[in-house]
């Protein structure tokens, strides 16, 4: 008998370190199961904030909101979270929202500048953690939200400034194309005080200024029939295409080439030029030579009278 009794002390003694040893693996089990379930918690928070700053339907304003609502059930004690979002001189609380002395927060930075802060905080005391009531993990999870935050700011900015320039440039194209409407108003207008101003100018010509012409010849010398005849024939150029044509040329021909160019065309020869002009025969011939170049007729069979006759 007395030699089972060691045995039985010895059964006794393994019976308890075994019951030690399950109820150790059941902390550890419950443990471990917490944290899991809090790593889970916080890849929902994540997702599903995630899934939110994907809805384009959403103002800037919902989007926060809906943040912030999703944070306290990510915690650790969420009966007794709450959270705030300040940002772009807004605030955005859940509805439980008192800011307390067990508190968390993360700067929100958009385009590497601050432009809000984000608070967890505990409305009553917990038991210190890793950051005071705070789980280590819970300080990576508000960073990551803050960090999600700035990008949705970013992109939500940058969506706004391409709206503000489309709404811009569409308001500059209607400006031009009013612009335009008035420019062409303002083109047909002048197209049409040309025509009559045209018509007007016609109309003295022959009505006043030719009649005077003719009736001056009939009085004057042949010298002074011969000036007035070309002078006649100028004022008659000026109604017809050729005044604007032979215009063209004058960045070319010199001053007395475009005058001699004019007596040519009426149909006087050199000699005749030479004589009103008071030129000798030979310089009236240079200048013919001189205007012939210029028009790019030069060793052309081309008969210059003929050819100003035709601009």
């Amino acid at each position: 008998m007395n030699e089972q009794q060691p045995d039985i002390d010895a059964l006794v003694q393994r019976n308890r370190e075994l019951e030690q040893d399950l109820r150790r693996m059941e902390q550890t089990f419950k443990q471990q199961a917490h944290k899991l379930q809090e790593r889970i918690k916080e890849i929902n928070c994540l997702y599903g904030i995630s899934k939110i700053l994907e809805q384009t339907g959403l103002s800037l304003e919902e989007t926060f909101q809906q943040v912030v609502d999703l944070i306290p059930p990510s915690w650790q004690y969420p009966e007794i979270t709450c959270a705030q979002l300040l940002i772009n001189d807004q605030s955005y609380r859940t509805e439980n929202y008192k800011n307390t002395f067990w508190k968390q927060q993360a700067e929100i930075l958009a385009y590497g500048a601050p432009m809000g802060i984000l608070t967890v905080c505990y409305l009553e005391k917990r038991s210190d953690q890793d950051e005071g009531p705070f789980l280590a993990e819970e300080r990576s999870l508000i960073n990551a939200v803050a960090e999600l935050l700035g990008r949705a700011s970013e992109r939500k900015l940058a969506e706004k400034e391409i709206r503000e320039s489309r709404r811009k440039l569409k308001e500059q194209n209607q400006q031009l194309k009013e612009k335009n409407i008035a420019l062409r108003e303002v083109m047909n207008q002048l197209r049409e005080e040309k025509t009559d101003l045209e018509k007007r100018v016609l109309a003295n010509v022959e009505n006043m200024l030719l009649p005077l012409v003719q009736k001056m010849g009939d009085q004057g010398s042949d010298l002074d029939r011969e000036y007035l005849g070309l002078l006649e024939e100028n004022i008659a150029r000026l109604t017809s295409t050729f005044g604007t044509r032979i215009s063209r040329l004058n960045q070319r021909l010199t001053p007395r080439e475009n005058e001699i160019c004019n007596m040519i065309r009426t149909g006087l020869s050199s000699k005749e030029i030479a004589k009103m002009l008071n030129l000798s025969y030979r310089s009236v011939e240079t200048y013919r030579n001189h205007i012939r170049k210029k028009l790019g007729i030069t060793n052309k069979k081309v008969n210059l009278t003929s050819y100003l006759s035709g601009l």
